[in-house]
C-alpha cells in the first residue's frame, strides 16, 4: 500500500538520507542505483554550530587571519596587520596558512571572527571556502557598494546594501545519481532557513537606516523555490517589518536598472542563486570590486573579506588597498570598536579626496603608499588628540 507523505516529511527524509549517505567514492561521477545511490558531491549541514566562548583575554580580542602562499595573500596579511596596529585597538591576529584547513576552522570556531585575504579561484580553494560557510553556518552575505568620486564610477549617487543568502541551496553543491545514466543537482530550500535569513536581513536593513528593500527573484521560472522566499518575505514584512518599504523585482529587470540607473536601489535582498552575480554587477557600476569588502555572517561567527577575494577576481597582480581598509573597518565595527572604525574610514576618504590613487584606478601610487598614507593620518590624529588632552 502506497502512502503519500506530506512535503515537509518528504524533505526531512531526503535531508536525513543525504546527511547519512555512505562515504563518497574517489570517482565524483560514480553511478549507483536505487536505494544505494549516494551523494557524489556536496553536503548539508544538519546540526547546529557549537558556539565556544569568545576568545578575549586581558581585554584583547583574538581574530583569525587566513593567509596564503601567493603574493596577494602575503601582501594582504601585511596590510591588515599594519592597519590594525595603527588604530591601536586591542585586537590580536592569529595567522593561519591556507593549507592548514583544520586549524583554520578550529581557530575561527574559537575566535568567532576571521579575516580572509588570499585570492584563489581553483576548485580546491572554492571547496574549502564553501566548507567553512557550511560548517560555521554563515548564512548571510553582506556588502555595501557606493560611489567614490574619481574612482571609475559613472554614477555619482550609488549606495547599495546587498544582503543575501550565503550557504544553502546551490551552495550545498549536492549532486548525486539516482539511476544509471542520470545525475541530479539538488537545490534544497527550507522554510526555516529562508525565514532565518530574512529575519536577519530585515533587521540589518532597518538598523542601517535603509528606507526600501528590493527582493530580487525569478518566481516566474522557479515558482516553488523562489516563490517560497517571495511569500515568506511578504508575510514577514506585513507582520513585523512594515516600517521599511518592500518591493519585489524580477532578476532581468533588476539587471537592466542596475546598469542604467543604479542609484534607484537602496537595499537588495536575494537568494544564494543570484547573490554573487548581483554583487559583481553592483561593484562593477560602482567602480569595481577592488574598492569594497564583504562579510559572511552566522549567528556566532563572521568571516571578513575584500570583495575582490569573495568574487575571486584575479585579473590584478596585487590586492587593492581600499578593499583591505574596508575589511578592517567592518571587522572593527563587528568587535565593538566603532570609533576606531570611523577614524580608519575617514582616513581612507581623506586620502581619496587628496587624489592619492593606486594604479588600477589610473593613479601613480602603489598599494603600500596608500596604506602608509592612511596610517600616517591615523598617527597624526592620535598625536593631535593627545596634545589636546594635555
Amino acid at each position: 500500500m502506497l502512502r503519500r507523505l506530506r512535503p515537509d516529511t518528504r524533505l526531512a527524509r531526503c535531508c536525513r538520507y543525504l546527511a547519512d549517505a555512505p562515504p563518497k567514492s574517489a570517482d565524483p561521477y560514480l553511478i549507483t542505483t536505487g536505494l544505494t545511490a549516494s551523494v557524489a558531491k556536496g553536503q548539508m549541514r544538519s546540526l547546529p554550530v557549537s558556539a565556544l566562548p569568545r576568545s578575549k583575554y586581558g581585554g584583547i580580542t583574538h581574530v583569525s587571519l587566513l593567509t596564503g602562499s601567493t603574493i596577494i595573500g602575503q601582501q594582504g596579511a601585511k596590510f591588515v596587520t599594519a592597519l590594525l596596529h595603527s588604530t591601536r585597538v586591542p585586537v590580536e591576529l592569529q595567522r593561519i596558512a591556507s593549507d592548514q584547513e583544520e586549524e583554520y576552522f578550529n581557530s575561527v570556531l574559537r575566535n568567532h571572527a576571521a579575516v580572509h585575504v588570499d585570492i584563489l579561484c581553483d576548485g580546491e580553494a572554492k571547496k574549502k571556502s564553501l566548507k567553512i560557510c557550511n560548517d560555521l553556518d554563515l548564512y548571510v552575505f553582506m556588502t555595501r557598494l557606493r560611489s567614490f568620486p574619481g574612482f571609475k564610477c559613472r554614477f555619482p549617487d550609488v549606495d547599495i546594501q546587498v544582503i543575501a543568502q550565503n550557504n544553502i541551496g546551490n551552495y550545498s553543491e549536492l549532486e548525486y545519481s539516482p539511476v544509471k545514466g542520470v545525475v541530479e543537482a539538488l537545490r534544497v530550500v527550507t522554510h526555516d532557513n529562508v525565514e532565518k535569513y530574512l529575519r536577519y536581513a530585515f533587521k540589518a536593513a532597518i538598523r542601517a537606516g535603509r528606507c526600501r528593500v528590493t527582493l530580487i527573484h525569478k518566481a516566474n521560472e522557479w515558482p516553488v523555490t523562489d516563490g517560497a522566499m517571495l511569500k515568506i518575505a511578504e508575510e514577514m514584512h506585513a507582520k513585523k517589518y512594515s516600517s521599511i518599504e518592500l518591493e519585489v523585482m524580477e532578476l532581468d529587470e533588476c539587471v537592466k536598472r542596475l546598469i542604467t540607473d543604479p542609484a534607484y536601489f537602496d537595499t537588495i535582498f536575494t537568494n544564494d542563486r543570484y547573490a554573487t552575480f548581483l554583487a559583481t554587477i553592483c561593484s562593477g557600476v560602482a567602480g569595481g570590486a577592488n574598492l569594497f569588502s564583504a562579510i559572511e555572517l552566522g549567528d556566532n561567527h563572521a568571516v571578513f573579506k575584500p570583495l575582490q577575494t569573495k568574487l575571486s577576481l584575479t585579473n590584478y597582480s596585487q590586492l587593492s588597498p581600499y578593499g583591505i581598509v574596508s575589511t578592517c573597518v567592518d571587522l572593527l565595527n563587528h568587535v565593538g570598536h566603532e570609533s576606531c572604525a570611523k577614524s580608519l574610514w575617514q582616513g581612507m576618504i581623506r586620502t581619496m579626496d587628496e587624489g592619492v590613487k593606486s594604479v588600477e584606478f589610473d593613479g601613480t601610487d602603489t598599494g603600500e603608499y596608500v596604506i602608509c598614507n592612511i596610517m600616517n593620518k591615523l598617527r597624526c590624529s592620535a598625536l593631535g588628540e593627545s596634545a589636546q588632552k594635555k
